[in-house]
């Protein structure tokens, strides 16, 4: 009797490892995430009318762009809360940040350019014009280019980050929306909603090498990541209702499956194999399995649906809901991540730039954005600066202090190290010299006439400051103050 029941158990044991095994098979689960059903599990309020949605490289913090009212917000991930709200350009849409997580850019779809982000103050450093209408973009993964769709030109504008500047306009097929990076760098893909195609471009060359037919009207592209088993990018097309999967070295088509009405975004698990594509229409998520093509799950959201972004090491994926001014919080697996602890506090809209030490405390490291790269006569030979640590959070907005500059402050510069701050004073003709960590001006230098810009050398040796009024620059030697 005994043994019979110790062979009825091995007996089952070895039908259930046989019947996952025919599963794996199958592809009705994927390898890394079997057995896993993502699920909503929270939603975080956000501005109004959320449009893009993007992590940062680290993990540790996703943005927001809200078309309603004009701001990104900053999540924390540590808090699954909005921890700051930065003010930007009309009708913000796609965003990303940097894979060197010191700037991010977004796309003001209206005002016809790209705000960028300082990610160490959480302040908009300025706006770059593209003109047109810039909906979406990506980075080149050294953080030197960003290739940004422009839907009203027909073109995708290449920024160079050092000037931040546009530096080529490549012309592509009718309303690009989507784009997408290859892992390598190498290639750049742009959907065309438009139409029913997808145009290639060569990074290094800058030029479209070549256009793919594909469904209509394609709304989004994703690649899969470096350590996915499948190399294949994937094309929504909004129209037909249908995913369009290309293998990534010759540009073939490999298969296309249904899906349910309007697929608007897609994103993809780190390790390739579990793909979220969102359904404005349809009001849900769907989930597949993105080697086998099989549905995994439908999650339902509020009305509006409209960008998904899954978080690096894979366990969430945010979903921008624009009828619930919110971002679902999808859980998609578990992990043992410690992220760095922030107090959660009420959002604060920020503006251009004229507080930087409101952001950040002075005892945290502080880094540079690539604005003060931009002036400098030799910036297309540096590389844009490092996070002095890569694992940064930002920390909640309140006021430290308010430093009274000379008269009509107008324009600011932060030296590489964060330690001094230069203000230009255009009615007073002045520049005044911040000291971060003492909230106190320390010297204040005469300048040219009615003073309109102001730039710290990448180096930070020289302050650069533009005289409008006297049609002169004045250089200046920082000195001590660096």
């Amino acid at each position: 009797m005994f043994n019979r029941r110790i062979l009825r158990i091995l007996f089952l044991r070895v039908l259930f490892v046989l019947l996952i095994s025919f599963l794996f098979v199958s592809g009705m689960f994927s390898p890394a995430y079997a057995l896993l059903a993502p699920r909503l599990t929270r939603n975080i309020p956000v501005g109004n009318f959320p449009f893009g949605v993007a992590f940062s490289p680290n993990g540790n913090y996703a943005l927001v762009s809200n078309s309603g009212n004009d701001t990104v917000s900053v999540i924390s991930m540590a808090t699954k809360g909005t921890v700051a709200s930065i003010k930007v350009g009309s009708h913000p849409t796609g965003v990303a940040v940097a894979p060197s997580l010191t700037f991010a850019y977004v796309c003001n779809t209206a005002s016809g350019n790209v705000s960028l982000l300082n990610m160490s103050t959480l302040t908009k450093a300025l706006n770059i014009n593209t003109g047109g209408s810039p909906v979406s973009l990506v980075f080149t993964p050294d953080s030197r280019y960003a290739f940004v769709a422009n839907i009203q030109d027909n073109e995708v504008d290449v920024i160079n980050t050092l000037q931040n500047a546009v530096v080529k306009r490549i012309k592509v097929g009718k309303k690009p929306e989507g784009i997408a990076i290859s892992p390598n760098g190498k290639i750049v893909i742009v959907a065309n909603a438009g139409g029913s195609s997808v145009s290639i471009i060569n990074v290094s060359a800058m030029s479209v090498i070549r256009n793919i037919r594909t469904g209509k009207n394609p709304t989004s592209v994703v690649f899969s990541p470096p350590g996915s088993p499948v190399k294949y990018f994937y094309v929504a097309s909004g129209k037909k209702n249908e995913i369009y999967v290309y293998n990534e070295r010759n540009f073939a088509l490999a298969n296309k499956f249904k899906t349910l009405a309007d697929p608007s975004s897609l994103g993809l698990t780190p390790d390739g194999m579990m793909l979220f594509v969102v359904n404005f229409q349809n009001m849900a998520a769907e989930v597949f399995n993105a080697a086998h093509f099989n549905r995994i799950k439908t999650i339902n959201l509020p009305s509006g649906p409209m960008s998904v972004s899954v978080s690096p090491n894979g366990s969430v994926a945010l979903v921008t809901v624009t009828s619930a001014s919110s971002a679902a919080f999808i859980r998609i697996k578990r992990t043992h991540t410690h992220y760095a602890s922030i107090s959660p506090v009420s959002p604060v809209t920020v503006g251009t730039s004229a507080q930087p030490s409101s952001a950040v405390p002075p005892s945290a490291t502080a880094v540079a954005s690539p604005v003060e790269v931009k002036a400098h006569p030799a910036a297309s030979t540096v590389t844009p600066y490092a996070p002095a640590v890569s694992n940064y959070i930002p920390q909640p907005f309140g006021k430290i202090a308010t430093v009274y500059t000379g008269k009509g402050p107008t324009a600011e510069a932060i030296t590489p190290d964060g330690k001094y701050l230069y203000v230009i004073n255009t009615q007073g003709a002045t520049l005044s010299v911040i000291d971060v960590a003492k909230d106190k001006v320390v010297k204040a230098i005469k300048v040219g006439g009615y003073p309109s810009a102001v730039k710290v050398s990448p180096d930070g040796h020289y302050c650069f400051v533009v005289n409008s009024g006297t049609n002169t620059i004045t250089i200046i030697s920082t000195g001590n103050y660096y």
